[in-house]
Order: C-alpha cells, then structure tokens, then sequence
C-alpha cells in the first residue's frame, strides 16, 4: 500500500469513526412539540425523595398537589421553587397516584381502594378524609389515575390484573363522582403489543405507572418507569408512539401532568446521591 493509499484509509477510517461518535449522541425521540433536552429541572425536600403521583388543580398551574408511595400525607408543591407544604391524613400505606376534579381529590392506594379529600383542606397539619372507597375495581394492582376535565371522570389505570393477564392488554376504568360516591362508569383495553414490539422486548410485560392527557392534543400519555418508556395514545386508547426514557435523566419515572399550555411534567423518585425531582419539559406547539 503506498502513502496515498494510506492516507485516503485512514480519512475513511476517521470519517467512520465521527459517523459512529454522531449516531452515539443521537438524543432519544421525544413526543411532537417536545425535546428531552429542553426542560427545568425542580429539586424536593426529602418528605418527597419517594415522589410517586402529582396533579394539578383544575387551571391552577403555579403548584402541584402530590404524594409518595409510603406515608399518608399530601403534599402542595409550589413552582418553580419545589417548597411544599405537607397535610398528613393518617397512616402509611400504599399510595400510587392523586387527581383532582373540582374541589374533590382521590388518592390511588395500589389495591385500587381510594381516599377523597377536599382541595381547601390541604394546608398544613392534618386533614380528615371525607371518605374511603373500596371494591370498586377489580382484584389487580393499580399505579396511575388521572382527571380528565373533557369528560369530568376519572381515569384508573391496572399497573396488573388478572383480567389482563396473558391477553396483551392493560385496562383503563372510567370512574365516575357524584353527590360523595365513586362508581365506576365504563372501561377500555389497551392492546399491549406494539409497546413491547417497539422496545425489542416483546415477552416482556407492559407495567405502567402513570397517565394523563394532553390539554390541547387531547392524546393521553402513559409512564412506565419499569419499561423506561412513555407511550402516546390518541383518543380511541390506540397507541401511536412509544418512547423511550432515560435512566440518566428519570431515575424511576413515577408520575405524570401537564399544565394548561401543554407542558409536560414527569416525577422521578430520588435515592441515597439524588434528590427526588420533577422535570418539566417545555411544549412547542408543532409547525
């Protein structure tokens, strides 16, 4: 091989490695209108190191309304600053995910049973809940819900019920509150194997662990902090897109909003070197 032809291998030499470095730092696909690189970052007290669900009250945006998954308390979290105020209500459990429609919240335990409580009640010291609702959904483990201000329902989603098992599908409930009851109105099945499909992992099991909907796209979202994915849906519950999350970025992706301008709001939950957070991924409407 004489010089010339040395020189011009290792210029394809180089050139491929630059190619190869380029692919590597490609950033993950983000959602329409979003990019994973584009986001605040609000750092919690250790009362929230264990961040599981949050919500927004209806067109209230400057705060958040949360809970972690072992103590009985509800947390109020201002923004941008991440300083809350914590309303105890009674004893530890198993508590999964919060929404909010009018003035009621529910809070999600994992064996699908709930507690309601009053926004106004939430200030500091100790709230008494104005219920505690039981046997309304099926024998699973539940992890997501979400208030759905179109519909003025609430939406359960089973992180595992024996329904769902071996059929390729997870199950959304449609629940309903009227005059301090809670029953539920309607279900749909989310057919699981394009998730699974698009991650290479197809006997790999779906397990989701939060939900919400769009404010302006009305398409709903759903985090699954075990798949490290966020997969879209349009409004007949099939899904369109799935997405994966980053380890680095989101920890353990537990919770999942959107403010009225279509921002996206995802809770990771911290450990021994990092603090529990919520990162807020600014909305671009697509041209």
């Amino acid at each position: 091989m004489n010089r010339r032809e040395i020189i011009i291998s290792l210029v394809i030499v180089s050139l491929s490695l630059m190619a190869c470095a380029q692919k590597s730092k490609t950033p993950d696909a983000a959602p329409p209108g979003y990019d994973w690189s584009n986001y605040e970052k609000i750092l919690l007290g250790n009362d929230l190191l264990e961040i599981s669900g949050m919500t927004f009250a209806p067109g209230q945006f400057d705060s958040l309304y949360a809970q972690q998954d072992e103590e009985g308390a509800i947390f109020k979290v201002g923004l941008p600053s991440g300083k809350y105020i914590r309303t105890d209500f009674g004893r530890s459990g198993d508590y999964e995910d919060i929404a909010i429609l009018a003035d009621t919240i529910l809070l999600l335990q994992s064996d699908g049973s709930f507690y309601a409580f009053k926004t106004g009640d939430i200030q500091g010291e100790k709230a008494s809940s104005t219920g505690l609702y039981e046997e309304i959904l099926p024998k699973g483990e539940y992890e997501g819900m979400f208030a759905d201000p179109l519909t003025q329902r609430y939406y359960v989603l089973c992180k595992s019920c024996k329904a769902d098992k071996k059929k390729d599908q997870t199950t959304v409930y449609q629940l309903q509150w009227s005059h301090d009851s809670l029953r539920m109105v309607g279900s749909y099945r989310i057919a699981t194997e394009k998730i699974m499909a698009a991650q290479g992992k197809k006997k790999e099991a779906f397990l989701p662990s939060a939900i919400a909907r769009h404010p302006i796209t009305h398409e709903f979202y759903i985090v699954s902090s075990i798949n490290k994915m966020l997969v879209s849906l349009n409004e007949q519950w099939e899904i369109t897109a799935v997405y994966p999350l980053s380890r680095k970025l989101l920890l353990q992706p537990e919770g999942l909003s959107f403010d009225g301008d279509g921002n996206m709001y995802i809770s990771s939950e911290g450990d021994e070197l990092q603090a529990g957070r919520i990162l807020k991924f600014i909305y671009r409407k697509p041209k």
